[in-house]
């Protein structure tokens, strides 16, 4: 029986597992779509997510998929006007066959593709899309080659663009700022296809196949460090980093100021590699061609100068219109450039929906244009600044700063804030304001405007943020005020608040005399002394369905019967209940000594009883046939069952001696025989 028992658990569990793993992700449709809270250079964990168990969405298919296959859904909000976004598998990074990725605006009941350039391989799918309206949620959606399901990894940046670079240094782009971004689209190797003559790049032919040029003047002393990500993780990347001198006089690229170089075959390497790049560890200068041992992509970081112009070639060696993503956010240097940062001036919290925005910096001959985003009354201006802007409601803001220098030079920032308005007063829902210790506090806001953190003060002040309070009562000193109000940074509504009272738990407690370990006839008078804590008012129940509210009472039974007396000890709000065990009252003068019993379990008759009411004392001593002592008690309540030291006696007479003492003081005194038979 435990065996089936056994299995049939088994099964419930397994079967349990079975309809937990079918379970589709939570991301399985548009309206639960997961939200991306970065996309500026966000890679997640290998196999972060996952569209087994997904489902058709019924969307049809994007314009690029052979299929719609099984789709689960991204969202994110555009901080800068191009995206990339890779997803990847293979090699750890997930199980997902031939992944497809597709780009939508719009809302989830009325979508829009955003066409852009798409390609894909059997371990990556890849979009790009240029164009994006900063403050604008966009959809991502994924979904696998051939309705194939499994986990996936996946890059999401999102950026301003640099201008296009030119593949020969005389049209190099020039980077304003160290933004990290997404290059897309390599091409040729211009006109002079040899430019990287005598670095590590010139092997045999043409130093130059697939390359682009970019271009900084340093606006620091500092480390220079960078890495270089190919969309395509076949592909071989290779590059030579040159400084040029001061940038009022610089010189032009040769392998005289070459300062670092790597051209390793990393992909075709083992251990392989194919990012690579500058770093503060490494210690070689330059890194050749091939698979040479030690090589790892990457070369020692050059300590920049002030002033000084560099120029960065990046080849792709491998294939055409494949991309990278070129990274310097670990560097300690600045690029020149013009400074898009900006202060926001607004008071945020009334029915004033007005910002004005400040510029830090307003040079001769710099050009701005600023988008001041959705519910703005103007959206666009090409002022300097400062400029004040009305708007129509209060909500979420999102700006952005494109300022752009005489040579050409253009930097972007985009800024994120909420303006709610004034806050309302805070709401409680209706709650009890009395509790006792060992309950739970539970406290929920009745009027909570979106995008407001709900703040609660206990009353010895501690601060607690929560959508709701749970507060586990574990003592009556958590009495007191208990104080909400709601906050959006920077602004607060007014606190309301509600005073709870936790009162001590009553602890039920009481005496009766005389004791009840022994028998009684009626009728028979008990008194009840109460020693309960914690308590207000008390309700005894004597079983006779009589019952008292005074706090000591005294009470009498009138017929023989078996009772169960209780008390009920309470406060304004709590209770606690102390049961005696059943009170035995025979009729007067009952004596009742069997001359047999039968202790062998089946219920019956299994323990030798004796009944005498009314005693003040008693004692009995039980002696088998030897006269040897097998059982002795003061407590007529207590029973032989038979056993002497744990095990059964053996069948026979036995002989017990009882003395007692009745409540008149009458001396009892019985001696006699019992037969035990099994």
């Amino acid at each position: 029986m435990r065996r089936n028992l056994y299995f049939t658990l088994l099964l419930s569990f397994f079967s349990f597992i079975k309809v937990w793993a079918q379970n589709p992700p939570v991301n399985d449709n548009c309206n639960t779509a997961t939200t991306l809270k970065v996309v500026t250079g966000y890679c997640s964990d290998p196999a972060a997510f996952t569209n087994q168990n997904a489902t058709p969405s019924g969307l049809s298919k994007a314009s690029e998929w052979p299929s719609e296959g099984n789709d689960v859904w991204f969202k994110f909000t555009a901080v800068a006007y191009d995206i990339n976004i890779d997803v990847k598998t293979g090699s750890g990074l997930g199980t997902l066959n031939n992944p497809l990725v597709a780009i939508y605006s719009g809302n989830c009941s009325s979508y829009n593709q955003e066409i852009g350039k798409y390609y894909s391989s059997n371990n990556q799918g890849s979009y790009y899309k240029g164009g994006l309206v900063v403050g604008v949620t966009y959809y991502i959606r994924i979904s696998g080659g051939n309705n194939s399901t499994g986990t996936f990894s996946m890059c999401v940046d999102n950026y301003f663009p640099p201008i296009q670079p030119g593949q020969d240094f005389v049209n190099a782009s020039l980077l304003c700022s160290k933004n990290s971004f997404t290059q897309n689209k390599i091409t040729g190797a211009g006109l002079n296809n040899n430019e990287a003559q005598g670095t590590c790049l010139d092997v045999s032919g043409p130093s130059e196949s697939n390359s682009t040029w970019y271009k900084w003047i340093a606006a620091n002393n500092g480390k220079l460090t960078f890495s270089i990500t190919p969309t395509t993780t076949s592909d071989d990347i290779d590059w030579v980093l040159y400084d040029l001198g001061p940038s009022n006089n610089p010189q032009t690229p040769n392998a005289s100021n070459a300062i670092r170089c790597a051209a390793g075959s990393g992909v075709t390497c083992s251990p392989s590699y194919y990012i690579t790049g500058i770093n503060l560890t490494s210690t070689d200068l330059n890194e050749q061609s091939g698979c040479i041992t030690g090589q790892d992509g990457f070369v020692k970081y050059v300590d920049a100068i002030q002033g000084h112009l560099y120029a960065l070639l990046i080849n792709n060696f491998s294939s055409a219109e494949d991309g990278f993503r070129l990274d310097f956010s670990n560097s300690t240097v600045d690029f020149a450039g013009p400074a898009p940062t900006f202060q926001v001036q607004n008071t945020y919290c009334d029915n004033n929906f007005t910002t004005t925005y400040v510029p830090d910096e307003n040079r001769l001959g710099y050009t701005f244009n600023w988008d001041f985003g959705d519910g703005a009354v103007n959206r666009t201006s090409t002022t300097a600044g400062p400029v004040t802007v009305n708007y129509t409601a209060p909500g979420e803001r999102t700006v952005t700063l494109k300022v752009t220098s005489p040579l050409g030079c253009s930097s972007y920032r985009s800024f994120f804030f909420k303006d709610l308005g004034p806050l309302p007063t805070s709401g409680l829902q209706t709650i009890p304001k009395t509790y006792c210790v060992g309950d739970t506090l539970v406290l929920t806001p009745s009027n909570k405007p979106d995008g407001a953190d709900a703040v609660w003060t206990l009353p010895n002040g501690t601060e607690i943020v929560s959508d709701q309070l749970m507060v586990p009562l574990t003592s009556d000193t958590l009495s007191g005020l208990y104080n909400m109000k709601y906050r959006a940074e920077p602004c607060e509504g007014k606190s309301n608040g509600i005073f709870i009272t936790v009162l001590k738990r009553p602890i039920a407690k009481f005496d009766i005399s005389p004791k009840i370990d022994q028998l009684y006839s009626a009728p028979i008078t008990f008194n009840f002394s109460n020693s309960s804590a914690n308590s207000t008012g008390f309700y005894w129940n004597f079983g006779d369905e009589t019952s008292s509210n005074q706090t000591n009472p005294t009470h009498t039974y009138v017929n023989s019967g078996r009772y169960e007396i209780s008390l009920v000890a309470y406060n304004q709000q709590c209770a606690d209940t102390l049961k005696l065990p059943i009170v035995k009252i025979l009729q007067e003068g009952d004596l009742i000594v069997p001359n047999a019993f039968t202790p062998n379990g089946d219920g019956t008759n299994d323990q030798f009883n004796v009944l005498i009411s009314n005693l003040k004392t008693y004692h009995i001593d039980i002696f088998n046939r030897y006269g040897s002592l097998i059982f002795s008690s003061n407590s007529i309540v207590d029973s032989w069952d038979g056993t002497y030291k744990g095990k059964p006696m053996p069948v026979g007479v036995y002989y017990f001696l009882i003395e007692a003492e009745d409540l008149k003081g009458n001396k009892i005194y019985k001696k006699d025989s019992v037969t035990l038979i099994r």
